[in-house]
C-alpha cells in the first residue's frame, strides 16, 4: 500500500542527526519503547566479524519492545505525520532518531485497535535519501505492507536499522559517527547507566543479543535513597531525590542529574565525584538526582555556574550531598588515619614536600591495614613496609608492589616478618627479583617454541638471539662471567679458547704450535665458556647447536653435533685441561634419534662421551630444559607470582603513567 509522509511547519532537518551523539540518539528509541508500557526490550547488534573485511564494525542494529505497537489505522498520525508530538502511548517523533545511526530504517510492529476490536501488522521501509534538501516532503511516497490479522497477537514495535553511516559521512557530520558505548564490552554498561533504576526496580528487562541484564551483574546490595529540601536563591523549596548505587567494577562515582522527557526520567548531564579524603575502599557508585519541580533550563545551564548564581548555588547543595553521604561512608578510613599519624613508624611526623604523596600513602597504607591490621600488631613489619610504600610512591611504582603485598596469604606475611629479622630487605627484594625475571624469561622461551608463534620463529636470527641474554638457561656458571662466540666458524672458537685458557702463548720458541692439516668449517650456533674454575685445573666450555622449534631432531642432526665432537678432538689447537658438553635443543625428538639414545640412569639425555670423557654430547627436548629449571626454582615458584608473558611485550614493554588523583574533593563535566 502507498502512504505519504506528511509534516507540520517544523523543518525536517532538525529532526535528524539533533542528537548529541548516535547512542543518545539509540536512548530515544528506548524511551519509546518504555512510553509504549514495554515489558520487555530487545536490542540485537549485528557486530562485524574481525575476520571479516568491513567498513563498519557494526553492520545492523535492532530494538524491538512489548509494548502497544501501532494499529494500520494509526500509521498516518502515529507514523507518517513527521513532526507531530503524539506521545501518548504511541511513537513521536524520536522514532527518527534512527536516521541519525544509519541511512535506512525498517519499522514493523503489530497493534490493537480498540473501535475495530481487530489486530494488525505493518512494515514501513524508511530511508534518509528520500529526505533531499530540495524534496517536499508531502511528495514522498511510502512503499508500506499492511494486514488485518485474522486472530490476536502480541503486540510489538520494532525498528531494524541497517546502512550505517562510514567515515566519508561521519567525518563531516561526527554526530552519525558510532561511539565506543555501542561496542560489544560496552553497550551492557552504557544501558545500565542510563536507565538503571527502571531496571533494578525490574520495570523492564532489557536484552542485548539474546542476554538479559540484571541489576546483580552491575549493583552491590540495595540502592540508598533520600529526599532532601533544596531552596533556590528565590527562597522556593523544591524536593531533590538522591538514588545512590554502589556498583561493581568500577572505581569512579559517576553523578547523574536527571530531567522528565515526555514522561521517561532522562539524565541531562553527568559529573565526577572525587574527594583527597576518600577511602580507596569506597568503590565505584552511581548517583542519581532529580527534581520534578525545578525548571528544564537549570539542567542546560550547568556548565555556567561562574555566571549564573542559581546553577553555582544549587551545585553546590548537590557537592554538599555528596560529601556528607561519602563521609558517613568514609568512617573506617578516618579512624585508621587517626590512628595512623600517631604510629611511631608513620614516615610523615614532619611536613612532606607532597601532599599529594601522603594522601596516596594513606590511602595504601588503609589496603595494606586492611589486609594485615599492621596497626594491632606489636611487630616490626611496619618498619618495613611504611618505608617501601614511601620508597615505591617515589619511584611511581606504588601500584604494582601494592598489588604484590595484599596477594600475600597470612602464613607468607608471618615468613616475610621472620625473614627480615635474618636478612636485609634489599637482599630480599634483589633475590625475588632475580628469580622473577628467570621465571618470566623461562615462560617467555616456552611461548616462542611450543605456541602458535613457534611457527615463523626463525633459528638463527630470533631464537638464537633471544637465547644469547638468557644464558642462565643452560647453567648458572654461564650467566655472569662467560665468554660467549655466537655463530663463528668452530676453529675459530677454539683458538680463541686455547688463547684464553692457557697460561702462556703459543711460540715457535716452545715448540707448542701445531700445523693445522685440514681446516674446521663447522659453524656453531652458541659457543661459551665460563671463567670459572670447575676444579684446580679444568674448566668447561658449552657448545649449543640450536635448531628452529619447527625442526625435528633426527639422526641428521645426531650425525652433524658428532661432527663438532671429532673436529674437537682432534684439533691440535685445543686444550687439554677444558671439558667440553655439546648440547643439541629443539622442540622434538623423532623416533629414529629417540632410539639411537641410549642415555644413562642418572643421565637420560647423554647420547656420547668421549673415551677420555673430556667431550660429552648430551641431546634435549626444550620441555625438558624448561623442566628441569622450573624444578630448580620451585621453592620460590609458590611465592612469586608471574604475569603471563607476551612475547610482543616482552620484546618491546610499554610503561604506564600512574595518576595519583586529585587532591580535593570535585565535581567534573563529563560527556554522556
Amino acid at each position: 500500500m502507498k502512504r505519504k509522509l506528511t509534516t507540520n511547519s517544523r523543518l525536517v532537518n532538525e529532526l535528524f542527526a539533533n542528537y548529541i551523539s548516535t547512542f543518545a540518539a539509540f536512548c530515544e528509541l528506548i524511551n519509546n519503547s518504555l512510553q509504549a508500557k514495554a515489558k520487555n526490550i530487545w536490542i540485537n547488534i549485528d557486530y562485524t566479524d574481525p575476520s571479516e573485511i568491513h567498513p563498519l564494525v557494526i553492520k545492523k542494529i535492532s530494538i524491538k519492545d512489548d509494548g502497544f505497537g501501532v494499529h494500520i489505522n494509526d500509521l498516518d498520525s502515529k507514523i507518517l505525520d513527521i513532526g507531530t508530538a503524539n506521545k501518548d502511548g504511541g511513537k513521536g517523533i524520536g522514532r527518527f532518531a534512527a536516521f541519525q545511526i544509519g541511512r535506512k530504517i525498517e519499522i514493523e510492529t503489530v497493534g490493537y485497535s480498540t473501535e475495530d476490536k481487530t489486530y494488525s501488522k505493518a512494515n514501513i521501509p524508511l530511508k534518509f535519501d528520500s529526505f533531499g534538501r530540495n524534496i517536499n516532503v508531502e511528495d514522498i511516497d511510502v512503499d508500506t505492507k499492511e494486514e488485518i490479522l485474522p486472530k490476536k497477537q502480541n503486540t510489538y514495535y520494532q525498528v531494524i536499522i541497517s546502512e550505517l553511516y562510514d567515515s566519508n559521512v561521519t567525518e563531516n557530520e561526527p554526530k552519525k559517527k558510532i561511539i565506543d558505548k555501542f561496542l560489544q564490552g560496552n553497550i551492557e554498561d552504557a544501558i545500565f547507566e542510563r536507565y538503571p533504576l527502571k531496571i533494578f526496580n525490574e520495570e523492564v528487562k532489557i536484552h542485548i543479543n539474546k542476554k538479559q541484564i540484571l541489576p546483580s551483574d552491575f549493583v552491590i546490595g540495595n540502592p540508598a535513597k533520600k529526599i532532601l529540601p533544596y531552596e533556590d536563591k528565590k527562597g522556593k523549596e523544591h524536593k531533590i531525590r538522591f538514588n545512590f548505587m554502589q556498583i561493581k567494577n568500577i572505581d569512579k562515582r559517576k553523578v547523574f542529574l536527571t530531567t522528565l522527557n515526555a514522561g521517561i526520567q532522562t539524565i541531562a548531564t553527568g559529573f565526577e565525584y572525587d574527594a583527597e579524603w576518600l577511602s580507596p575502599k569506597i568503590g565505584g557508585w552511581f548517583v542519581y538526582i532529580s527534581c520534578d519541580s525545578l525548571p528544564s533550563d537549570m539542567y542546560r545551564n550547568v556548565d555556567l555556574d561562574g555566571m549564573d548564581e542559581e546553577v553555582k548555588h544549587y551545585k553546590s547543595f548537590i557537592k554538599n550531598q555528596l560529601n556528607d553521604f561519602f563521609k558517613e561512608k568514609n568512617k573506617e578510613f578516618d579512624n585508621f588515619i587517626d590512628k595512623l599519624k600517631k604510629d611511631e613508624y608513620y614516615p610523615y611526623k614532619e611536613a612532606s614536600s607532597s601532599k599529594s604523596k601522603v594522601m596516596v600513602f594513606d590511602k595504601l597504607a588503609f589496603l595494606v591495614e586492611d589486609r594485615y591490621n599492621l596497626l594491632n600488631e606489636k611487630n616490626k613489619l611496619r618498619e618495613i613496609v611504611y618505608p617501601l610504600i614511601d620508597r615505591t610512591i617515589s619511584n611511581g611504582e606504588f601500584d604494582q608492589i601494592l598489588r604484590s603485598i595484599l596477594k600475600l596469604n597470612n602464613k607468607m606475611v608471618t615468613q616475610f616478618s621472620n625473614l627480615l629479622e635474618r636478612t636485609e630487605l634489599d637482599d630480599i627484594i634483589e633475590f625475588s627479583d632475580k628469580v622473577s625475571r628467570k621465571m618470566e624469561e623461562l615462560e617467555f622461551i616456552e611461548k616462542i617454541v611450543y605456541s602458535e608463534i613457534s611457527k615463523n620463529v626463525k633459528e638463527r636470527k630470533e631464537l638464537h638471539k633471544f637465547l644469547e641474554k638468557m644464558l642462565w638457561i643452560f647453567g648458572e656458571e654461564y650467566n655472569d662471567s662467560t665468554k660467549l662466540l655466537s655463530d663463528k666458524n668452530l676453529e675459530n672458537n677454539l683458538k680463541k679458547l686455547r688463547d684464553d685458557c692457557l697460561e702462556y702463548k703459543a711460540s715457535k720458541k716452545d715448540d707448542n704450535i701445531a700445523e693445522i692439516e685440514k681446516p674446521i668449517k663447522s659453524i656453531t650456533d652458541l659457543f661459551m665458556y665460563s671463567e670459572k674454575i670447575l676444579d684446580v685445573k679444568h674448566r668447561e666450555v658449552l657448545v649449543v647447536e640450536l635448531k628452529a622449534p619447527k625442526v625435528k631432531i633426527s639422526p641428521k642432526e645426531l650425525q652433524q653435533v658428532m661432527k663438532y665432537a671429532r673436529e674437537i678432538e682432534k684439533s691440535s689447537v685445543t686444550p687439554s685441561n677444558v671439558r667440553f658438553k655439546i648440547l643439541l635443543v629443539s622442540s622434538t625428538i623423532n623416533d629414529d634419534a629417540s632410539f639411537e639414545i641410549k642415555g644413562e640412569e642418572d643421565n637420560p639425555y647423554l647420547y656420547f662421551r668421549s673415551k677420555n670423557k673430556n667431550i660429552e654430547i648430551w641431546v634435549m627436548k626444550w620441555s625438558d630444559v624448561i623442566e628441569n629449571i622450573k624444578r630448580k626454582l620451585k621453592y620460590m615458584s609458590a611465592i612469586l607470582e608471574v604475569k603471563d608473558v607476551d612475547v610482543q611485550e616482552k620484546a618491546s614493554k610499554d610503561f604506564e603513567e600512574i595518576n595519583f588523583g586529585r587532591t580535593s574533593s570535585t565535581l567534573k563535566k563529563v560527556a554522556i
